[in-house]
């Protein structure tokens, strides 16, 4: 069973949707029992980096999650998911009056959230983009899939990057550590090429 995790952010209904479109038997949940047991977890997520952070920590999720990434059982991260399991985002540092100049993430994968530069395109990037430089096991170089993001992940570790896209910029769109996944986009819009990558995802929990 795939666990998606539900701290009331995210396309949590989406995610199930397109895991069993695939075959793949998954249960939303907030309870860590189910996460501990669970033969992959995923960790959905729309909306800001410090408010999910705080459902995290309210829904007593944070122990359990990184405890569910170190395990060595399969762990994805979409979108602000993949972003919360860095060390951290310049996500709303103002609001939270942060003087270290970043919220606090898991720190499950070294490295930080950043805003994209103003540099004319619109932000959030809100469309279709095709992965390049793929290296991910999950993934196939030009993969055409859908983002909706303000902010992209900047891993300190090169090696951890498992595609990356352009939108003004070229940034991680995948980041990958033996068990551990991230994708800022969302593969459960993504089509037939999305429902290929949790397939691929979904194999993995049972290696």
């Amino acid at each position: 069973m795939i666990a998606i995790v539900d701290y009331g952010m995210g396309n949590l209904g989406s995610v199930e949707k397109a895991l069993r479109y695939i075959g793949e038997d998954c249960k939303i949940t907030s309870d860590a029992a189910d996460l501990m047991d669970a033969s992959g977890v995923i960790l959905p997520g729309v909306g800001s980096f410090a408010p999910a952070m705080d459902e995290l920590t309210n829904r007593d999720l944070i122990s359990p999650l990184i405890g569910c990434a170190y395990s060595g059982k399969p762990f994805l991260g979409i979108c602000l998911g993949m972003q919360l399991m860095l060390e951290g985002s310049e996500e709303n540092i103002i609001e939270r009056r942060e003087t270290k100049g970043v919220v606090s993430g898991l720190g499950i994968i070294p490295g930080f959230v950043r805003r994209f530069p103003d540099n004319g395109l619109k932000v959030p990037q809100m469309g279709w983009n095709n992965l390049t430089d793929v290296t991910g096991r999950l993934l196939t170089e030009g993969d055409y899939v859908y983002f909706v993001h303000s902010y992209f992940c900047q891993p300190d570790n090169a090696d951890d990057i498992a595609a990356k896209t352009t939108y003004g910029i070229n940034y991680c769109a995948s980041f990958e550590h033996d068990n551990i996944f991230g994708m800022q986009f969302h593969p459960e819009k993504s089509g037939e090429a999305g429902l290929n990558i949790l397939r691929k995802f979904a194999a993995e929990t049972r290696k």
